[in-house]
């Protein structure tokens, strides 16, 4: 690109050269920030899709848990109340007994 007319015309070829080369360098920024902007953006939506899907698991299992417990605690209920009915002496027995024991080692 140098052109053989002198120095100061070599000079003005730099001159344009640079300039060439600083349009292209910021062109570039340019489409690497759109490039990087678009992906950091799919990323993020990809993401946050992930996490509403573990959101929702985690949700579910909780629903499941509550849900275990509660018929725990409800088969647990009936079974005491039924020993309850058809064993009142022994129920009262272990209830006294477990009252003793308890203010036993209160009193230590």
């Amino acid at each position: 690109m140098a052109s053989t007319n002198g120095p100061a015309a070599t000079v003005d070829d730099i001159r344009k050269d640079l300039q060439s080369l600083k349009d292209d360098v910021t062109r570039l920024a340019e489409q690497v920030s759109t490039a990087i902007s678009a992906s950091g953006d799919a990323t993020l939506n990809g993401m946050k899709g992930r996490l509403n899907s573990v959101g929702e698991a985690v949700h579910d299992a909780g629903e499941r848990g509550r849900d275990a417990v509660t018929d725990f605690a409800e088969s647990i209920g009936s079974t005491v109340e039924e020993t309850v009915r058809s064993r009142p002496l022994t129920t009262v027995a272990v209830a006294l007994g477990l009252g003793v024991l308890v203010g036993a080692l209160l009193r230590r």
